[in-house]
């Protein structure tokens, strides 16, 4: 399922309509197109153009910008000059996109519909990052670093952040081929908000909807650490629907013969990304702009003296060997933190608490309930 984040332009890769005529891209006489928010369900609410008074208003992509190529239009804004943008404000969640086109003066309008996912806000540049420059400035850093400089921080130590948790924090689409391990329960290392389809054991159609359940409660209970879709016992089908030669569908053992479409990511029930992760990057990125990227180099002062040493411990006199302890008494070793990414402990604190776990080989356990 195509997505756009909030702020974020579409562009000619993401919503687009190809119109063609025999197999031929053909150019249309009139392309338009309309955009609804259908995360209540259908039918859905008008957002864009504009909220019509009585009948449905459509933007018109019959010549370029909005039309491409011959034949291919995208979701331009006539009115912004650039691809259409969901605010800011713009519900998190699925909206849908309607196009009409006629071919030919006379003929009548045809039309279809895509349904995409809006995601959570762009912070500059990219469509995923979990907080913005102003959020950095607000929470103590002034200048001298440049908004540039601090985004280019957010993106890297956002990036060490979901490679430390093993995961991200916003919703993002994806499709998974996973391999099969003889069991009736798919576990995934990242939560699971939604599933748009599932294909089990090299199949090219959907399974019925009914036939599977998602865990992907973000309350009570709280899937997040156990995200998993299993495959619904059968014991109750009759004969005409129930799968042949065993009680319960599986996923068969095979090499990425299971394929998942949907939304994936670790985030509040509202679609956000956690508190706590944001407040984790805001503290990494101030600690990190607040040191130099190359230490300065040490002053000439004079020679210091040399180590004062513990005692002897230890004395080989024909090798005329000796040991010394530390100066002061032995010390127990400091303890590193992240290898020295970061010595914050409640950074560190809060990377343990959503840490995914390990992904490891599933046995074959079908429940036979």
């Amino acid at each position: 399922m195509p997505a756009l984040a909030r702020g974020q332009a579409n562009t000619p890769g993401i919503l687009n309509a190809f119109i063609t005529v025999n197999g031929t891209l053909t150019d249309a006489f009139v392309m338009e197109y309309r955009i609804l928010d259908i995360t209540a369900g259908l039918p859905g609410t008008q957002i864009f153009p504009t909220v019509p008074p009585a009948a449905p208003t459509y933007e018109a992509v019959t010549v370029a910008p909005g039309k491409f190529s011959t034949g291919s239009y995208y979701a331009y804004d006539n009115g912004l000059g650039d691809g259409w943008t969901p605010g800011l404000a713009e519900p998190i969640g699925t909206h849908r996109i309607e196009w009409r086109w006629k071919i030919n003066a006379s003929a009548p309008f045809q039309s279809f519909c895509e349904d995409f996912e809006v995601l959570v806000q762009s912070a500059g540049s990219s469509a995923d990052l979990y907080c913005t420059v102003q959020d950095v400035r607000d929470a103590g850093l002034t200048d001298p670093p440049t908004d540039a400089e601090v985004l280019a921080a957010i993106e890297i130590w956002q990036s060490f952040l979901e490679r430390a948790c093993r995961q991200w924090f916003v919703p993002k689409a994806a499709v998974f081929k996973v391999d099969g391990n003889d069991s009736d329960v798919m576990p995934f290392g990242v939560p699971v908000i939604e599933i748009d389809y599932l294909r089990i054991n090299n199949s090219e159609t959907n399974l019925e909807v009914g036939r599977f359940v998602v865990y992907n409660g973000r309350l009570m209970p709280d899937d997040r650490k156990n995200p998993r879709v299993a495959l619904v016992n059968t014991d109750d089908l009759d004969i005409f629907t129930a799968p042949l030669l065993s009680r319960n569908l599986r996923f068969r053992k095979g090499r990425q013969n299971q394929e998942i479409k949907g939304i994936f990511g670790y985030t509040e029930a509202d679609g956000s990304v956690p508190d706590l992760i944001k407040r984790a990057l805001l503290k990494l990125v101030i600690e990190k702009l607040a040191k130099p990227l190359v230490p300065p180099a040490p002053g000439t002062g004079p020679t210091p003296p040399p180590p004062i040493v513990g005692n002897l411990l230890e004395e080989v006199t024909d090798g005329h060997k000796r040991k010394y302890g530390e100066a002061g008494g032995a010390k127990s070793p400091r303890k590193p933190g992240m290898s020295g990414f970061t010595d914050d402990p409640e950074i560190l604190d809060i990377i343990t608490l959503y840490r995914a776990p390990i992904g490891i080989a599933t046995p074959a356990h079908p429940s036979f309930k």
